[in-house]
């Protein structure tokens, strides 16, 4: 039974996959297995990994149902004691591993969530995150502003066989997990020391700055600040604040593609919600950019006032 199992979620990324394989038969840790979990590629990636002649690598084909449900099938089917997740687009730096395990033996082998430091990778330079100290009364706070990936984490199994990823969200579903399993009060390890190289590529870079990325953002924090879920135990100020930050962001993209009314609705929107927040003289000084930035007759400024007057009521 290996100590480790790593698990790669991929899709049609055969030309990246072999950095991440890489980097893991690289470990300076060697009991481990790896499964990639192919999500219906039409590219090569199965002959990508069959090409690796190494009994620990597995590979697992399942029909396109996205990364929460490739990420479960690799849960159901690991063997090892602590379960690691790797994005195809990524890689582990040699003593990833090593430090893992040597934390958890420190720590007796507890039946816990633990969670490192992340490097981002751009054009070959790579640039250190800073995890932001939790300065909240509860690590469900930090979690929803802070964010926290799965390639960061290493979790005991029987924790993720009871706690699996919500196959219902295809953005945010990590931070979602998290919270759940911080309610059963899990023991929560941050072991402040980056072990992975995040790459910055075309594709993530769309991703992050897409409207729906928001939209879709917008949507699990609500079901995670719903009255079913324990993340509704979060400070009110909080979930205010990260609301209004996901409306901030879905209007930024509506002034970068110039639908003006869209990015004025969601600006206020943010506005309203954290009215004395960090941003909002940055913000109000947006909306009057966005109000004034083109030719408007004085008809259409009233229409756009009496709009938000109807909100506000």
């Amino acid at each position: 039974m290996p100590f480790f199992s790593i698990i790669i979620p991929t899709y049609n990324r055969a030309q990246m996959l072999t950095t991440a394989i890489d980097s893991v038969l690289k470990q300076s840790f060697s009991d481990w297995e790896l499964i990639v979990v192919d999500d219906g590629s039409t590219d090569n990636t199965k002959e990508v990994v069959n090409s690796y002649n190494d009994n620990r690598i597995r590979y697992i084909y399942q029909k396109n149902s996205e990364r929460c449900a490739a990420r479960n099938n690799g849960i159901n089917s690991s063997k090892g004691n602590y379960i690691c997740f790797l994005d195809s687009d990524d890689y582990y730096l040699l003593n990833r591993l090593e430090k893992l395990y040597n934390e958890i033996k420190k720590r007796e082998f507890p039946i816990a969530f633990f969670y490192t430091g992340i490097c981002f990778e751009d054009n070959g330079i790579a640039v250190r995150r800073e995890e932001l100290p939790n300065i909240f009364k509860s690590m469900k706070e930090y979690f929803v502003t802070n964010v926290i990936g799965s390639p960061q984490v290493c979790i005991h199994k029987n924790i993720l066989l009871t706690h699996k990823y919500n196959e219902n969200f295809s953005i945010g579903e990590d931070t979602e997990l998290w919270i759940r399993i911080e309610n059963e009060r899990f023991p929560i390890i941050f072991l402040n020391q980056f072990t992975i190289i995040a790459t910055n590529h075309i594709e993530r870079s769309v991703n992050e700055v897409a409207q729906n990325s928001y939209k879709d953002g917008l949507k699990i924090m609500k079901f995670i600040f719903s009255k079913k879920h324990p993340g509704n135990k979060i400070n009110p100020k909080v979930k205010r604040s990260v609301i209004s930050g996901l409306y901030f962001g879905i209007a930024r993209h509506y002034i970068y593609n110039c639908a003006r009314f869209k990015a004025l609705f969601y600006l206020l929107r943010s506005i309203l919600i954290t009215p004395t927040g960090n941003q909002t003289k940055h913000k109000a000084f947006l909306f009057y950019k966005t109000l004034f930035s083109h030719k408007s007759n004085i008809s259409e400024i009233r229409k756009y006032i009496s709009i938000f007057l109807i909100y506000l009521l």
